[in-house]
């Protein structure tokens, strides 16, 4: 039977115990440990004291929700993550976060205890990308990275334009097809995926900003898995957006690919065709306003250009009309209108007054003592006076007469004289001088 340690210790006769070193010791322990855990395995469990020291280790501890010790104390495992081995994780570490850790029970020989020695840590639950993209939009979202205060409005009309992607995916083909003839367009080659993708994307924006290369930069890629697209969720071409002085178009994958770079950029096209879609229409309805705004103003320019003819027209008009020339030949012109028009009106008051005198002389000659003597009828004068003879009483016998008829006169002698109302009459003897158109009565 073997004695028990304390058995030994009480009875001084037993033979003394085995004596082993620390190492002999902590080795042995190795041995148990790793023979009992020869491979990796995984390990679920609840990060707490989470540590990030300037070596780029990172140590915690995984602690069992539901399992304790004797005493009641949660049961925790030492965790021990190396840079080499953390340098590629997604997201960060955070105390209370549930994981899953793929790695390899060892012993810290230095101070005799046990450790998981991590090769790879997932979130439980949650993919770790998912959870790293998550975790940087929250801390760059209170940062005020993704504010639109902050975010710069695109340039309507730039002369240069940057093109940050790689050259040998479609997307720079595409873009190439549609900026060319509109933009003076500048590749800055880059890798777009995998190991060292957003460094180079980093240094080019930063490169771009530095020199001013360009009015406004594409910074994108054609589509992709979730890890391809990833470069564009690193924090370091976050960071590159936000402080490059260049407005930045952020154009990655397809319409419903949604990266970090795409919150932080000042502008978001859904993919990189669509992003120099908008520039080239921006580009055209600036020009096409343009268009519009040079016609109007030919237009009014033409319109003022003719209104001013039309004045200069006008007052060349009124010019000519003050020059003594004009104003001599007006006059002259005028002069002569006055002197048709008086001979118009002259010949047509002649012909009015010819046209009173026929019938005046018509009137005249009804009433003419001839017309009446053209009828038969005599008219007889006393003579010397030859005053006409109206009353037979008012004549003396012996006294001459003077008979005109309508073709010649009668000279006679008055030899007796008849009353009218009695027909007295006053016997006479009438000589006749002379009987040159017919007898005397």
């Amino acid at each position: 039977m073997k004695l028990s340690p304390v058995s030994q210790a009480t009875n001084p006769s037993a033979p003394a115990p085995k004596t082993l070193t620390v190492g002999q010791v902590v080795a042995r322990i190795r041995e148990l440990i790793e023979g009992q855990f020869p491979s990796a395995l995984w390990v679920e469990g609840e990060l707490s004291n989470c540590s990030f020291p300037a070596s780029g280790h990172i140590y915690f501890s995984l602690v069992d929700e539901q399992a304790t010790d004797r005493l009641g104390q949660r049961l925790v495992l030492p965790c021990a993550f190396y840079r080499g081995a953390n340098q590629h994780l997604k997201f960060t570490l955070q105390d209370g976060m549930k994981v899953l850790c793929l790695g390899q029970v060892t012993t810290y020989e230095r101070q005799g205890q046990y450790q998981l020695r991590v090769l790879r840590v997932e979130p439980k639950g949650l993919g770790a990308l998912q959870l790293a993209f998550e975790q940087l939009k929250k801390r760059l979202a209170a940062e005020g990275l993704f504010e639109e205060a902050r975010k710069r409005p695109i340039p309507t009309l730039p002369q240069r334009v940057g093109v940050v992607t790689s050259m040998t995916g479609s997307a720079v083909h595409d873009m190439i097809s549609k900026l060319r003839g509109h933009f003076a367009v500048l590749i800055l080659p880059v890798k777009v995926q995998g190991e060292g993708a957003a460094r180079e994307i980093a240094e080019a924006l930063d490169l771009a900003s530095e020199r001013r290369l360009a009015d406004v930069l594409i910074v994108g890629r054609g589509g992709g898995s979730v890890e391809d697209l990833w470069a564009f969720n690193e924090e370091p071409v976050a960071r590159a957006i936000a402080r490059c002085r260049i407005p930045v178009i952020c154009a990655v994958g397809h319409e419903d690919d949604w990266t970090i770079a795409d919150y932080v950029a000042d502008l978001r096209a859904s993919t990189p065709t669509h992003a120099a879609q908008l520039l080239v229409n921006e580009r055209q309805a600036i020009v096409e306003q343009a268009q519009e705004l040079i016609q109007r103003l030919v237009d009014t320019m033409q319109l003022y250009l003719d209104e001013g003819v039309r004045a200069v027209e006008e007052l060349g008009g009124r010019l000519r009309l003050l020059h003594p020339i004009h104003q001599i030949t007006e006059h002259l012109r005028r002069a002569a209108r006055l002197h048709e028009q008086l001979l118009l009106s002259i010949r047509h008051r002649l012909d009015q007054e010819q046209r009173r005198l026929e019938g005046f002389a018509g009137r005249l000659q009804a009433l003419s003592p001839l017309a009446v003597l053209a009828r038969g009828y005599s008219i007889t004068f006393a003579l010397p006076q030859r005053r006409p003879v109206t009353d037979a009483q008012a004549l003396r016998l012996g006294q001459e007469l003077e008979t005109l008829v309508a073709r010649g006169a009668i000279l006679s002698k008055v030899t007796a004289v008849r009353s009218p109302e009695r027909g007295d009459r006053v016997e006479g003897t009438a000589h006749p001088e002379r009987e040159p158109h017919g007898t005397s009565t």
